[in-house]
This record gives structure tokens, sequence and C-alpha cells, in this order.
């Protein structure tokens, strides 16, 4: 699955720049997540190569995991994979624009059926989930179809969900750069 937002900020493309490449003040501004630590692995400032820790909590869940930058061109871009074991790839692109920058963010991710189960959704669409689950244990050929389906509404809900939290992240960006920048 691919999201991709875009947000036009009232300031240099090197001020958005040192946002992007500061992993832990970026990660606060995030408001779908609490940040409890955030560190870029090893000395000195993020290059590629860079490993950066990031322990968050996403409402009573505390996860944690690491990303690696594959590449950095400085007041450009910034690619970041997450050490998972399913694909979790982030780009961040600062562009000039007339009166500012444009600050893009694509996130390319495997959907697990873990994601899919975990989203908010009445208490019907759960109730005919866990139909669909079992239903495919016992009777796998009359449910494969149905449950595809139900498994697609749930990727476009998934979706939906990543693409509105992408825009609120990048909104705050553009919020705390822009009134930094005053």
């Amino acid at each position: 699955m691919q999201v991709r937002q875009s947000v036009g900020i009232t300031a240099s493309p090197s001020a958005v720049f040192a946002l992007v490449c500061d992993p832990e003040a970026r990660s606060r501004l995030n408001p779908a997540i609490q940040v409890i630590r955030v560190e870029v692995e090893g000395a000195g400032p993020l290059r590629e190569g860079s490993v950066i820790f990031f322990r968050l909590q996403r409402g009573r869940r505390i996860f944690e995991y690491r990303t690696r930058c594959l590449r950095l061109v400085p007041e450009r871009l910034l690619e970041t994979q997450a050490e998972l074991p399913t694909l979790l790839r982030v780009r961040v692109e600062v562009a000039p624009i007339p009166g500012g920058t444009r600050l893009t963010q694509q996130e390319d991710c495997e959907v697990s059926l873990g994601m899919l189960e975990g989203l908010p959704v009445t208490r019907r669409a759960e109730r005919a989930w866990r139909a669909m689950r079992l239903l495919s244990l016992v009777v796998p050929a009359l449910a494969r179809e149905t449950f595809a389906l139900v498994l697609r509404e749930r990727a476009d809900a998934l979706r939906i969900l990543m693409e509105r939290e992408l825009r609120g992240w990048l909104e705050a960006t553009k919020r705390h750069v822009e009134s930094h920048n005053a």
C-alpha cells in the first residue's frame, strides 16, 4: 500500500529539511503517536546508513522498531526503511516553491493481517470479520471470495486512516516550522 501527501510551508527548504533530519523533533509533531524515545544510534548527525531507534505509544500499545537511512540528499530527500518483518519505506522530499517549500511524504508498506485486524470498525463489521476468518478455516472455498472482499474493504479503510494521519502530521509540521520562522 502506498500513501502520499504534500503540504506547502512558508519557510526555506533548509529550515524544513533541518526538521526532517531531526527524527525526535519530527516524531513529536505526529498527533497520532506519543514519543517515548527516539535516538540516532552512533555519533553525529543523520546520514546514509544511520539507524534510528523508535519507542512510541499509540493508544495503549507501545511499539519499538528501527529504521535505516537509505538515502539522504541535503535539503532535498530523506529515504528510510524500517527494520521490520514487513516492508515500511518512507520517502520525504523537500522542494522549493514560490514563497516557501513543498514537503511531500510517501509511505510504502506491506499490509499485514494484524494491521487490518487492529482497525477501529463498527461492531457489525468486526463480527463479520470474525465470522469470515472462522468460515475460511472451516470451508475455505465458500469463504474465499467473501473474505477477499472484506480484506479489500479493510485495506481501503486502512489507506484512508493512513492518509488522514499523514495529512495531520504534515499539517502539524507546517504549523511548527512556520511558527518558528515567524
